[in-house]
């Protein structure tokens, strides 16, 4: 009986683990989008065509993962800013987005995953 608990506690605590840093999960997405500065510098750390700031550069790591996942490790106020982000800068910088898209899924082959993940609630 000790170990089943013991088991479940550990498998507990590697199940929370298992998720990104929730310290970004308070980052105000909507300041990025209404400032073309803070946009087109994010955006040229993204791209590999500028300086990151460490905030940015903890999600230019762990994107590739993301993607491939499915966003499996993010929290879910992480999924929602990735939604907002995304459907923000596809709608209003189709430019940027398309030399994201280039960049991170140059094969196509998250393309009807990341549409399943923007359709999701």
């Amino acid at each position: 009986m000790k170990f089943a608990i013991i088991a479940l506690c550990l498998v507990a605590a590697v199940l929370a683990s298992d998720k990104y840093d929730e310290l970004n999960d308070n980052f105000d997405i909507s300041e990025v989008l209404n400032n073309p500065r803070l946009l087109n510098s994010y955006a040229k750390c993204l791209l590999n065509r500028g300086p990151c700031t460490p905030e940015v550069k903890q999600v230019k790591e762990k994107l590739p993962e993301a993607l491939e996942t499915r966003c499996a490790k993010c929290t879910e106020k992480q999924k929602q800013m990735g939604k907002q982000l995304a459907q923000e800068v596809k709608k209003h910088h189709p430019k940027l987005w398309s030399d994201l898209v280039a960049l991170y899924d140059p094969e196509g082959k998250y393309q009807q995953a990341f549409q399943d993940f923007l359709a999701s609630q």
